[in-house]
């Protein structure tokens, strides 16, 4: 994400401080992200789709909301929703969106790999471009969080980027249709839909711009000006 000789043609995100990020300071030598690629003002077209389908019910939890818009669109359709995020000033920025719009919604520091206090909370959690900053081991822990907190028969709906010839561009750790079925699984899970669809991420910065075309990288790119980027879209019921 960088053109220093120090960074790594690939993104190590063990290296990122997600509040520094949300702050808007350097997360890389030489390299300033003035608003995380996930922050696109609103919330995503997928989610959009999802609740107009009937398929968003009940409580609800945004899981690494950011800076909230998830949660916020969500709100202010009479839902009563949590948005979580490790970030603390992703936290403030999230609560200040919801004040702006006038909406109440819940917003708190939280680890996704554990959800201590959340346990059989929600029916519905959206899960939007979290799962891939997550190692292995993390997404285990996380995935095993999701279960304790979503009650019995609810819902789960995940947006994460998929394995490509070009993902470790843009994504930690991308993950194939082959894990996600190995791990929603029964006796806990039931996979209700599993696709392939885009995600819209904000227009990169010049870094990124050079990081891509080294790695012969073109992405698709909507009429906002937005990068459409591959992602697995999951649906999973709590059994």
């Amino acid at each position: 994400m960088t053109d220093s000789n120090a960074a790594a043609s690939r993104i190590a995100p063990a290296d990122v401080d997600y509040d520094q990020l949300y702050r808007g300071e350097e997360v890389f030598p030489g390299v300033v992200v003035k608003r995380p690629p996930w922050d696109i003002g609103r919330p995503q077209t997928l989610v959009v789709e999802f609740e107009r389908a009937g398929r968003i019910t009940g409580e609800v939890l945004d899981i690494g909301c950011g800076p909230g818009d998830t949660a916020v669109y969500l709100a202010g359709l009479g839902y009563q929703v949590t948005g979580l995020d490790v970030a603390p000033t992703a936290i403030e920025q999230a609560r200040a969106r919801a004040a702006e719009q006038g909406v109440s919604a819940r917003f708190e520091v939280a680890d996704a790999a554990s959800l201590d206090r959340y346990e059989g909370r929600f029916d519905t959690v959206v899960s939007s471009a979290l799962l891939h900053c997550l190692d292995p081991e993390q997404r285990r822990a996380h995935v095993d969080a999701l279960a304790r907190a979503i009650t019995p028969g609810g819902r789960l709906i995940q947006f994460c980027f998929i394995e490509t010839d070009h993902a470790q561009s843009y994504a930690p750790f991308p993950i194939s249709e082959t894990e996600l079925r190995a791990t929603f699984v029964p006796p806990i899970w039931s996979i209700t839909e599993l696709r392939v669809d885009r995600l819209e991420v904000a227009k990169p910065n010049d870094h990124i711009f050079r990081l891509f075309a080294r790695a012969k990288f073109d992405p698709d790119f909507n009429d906002k000006g937005e990068m459409l980027l591959p992602v697995l879209v999951l649906e999973a019921q709590r059994i």
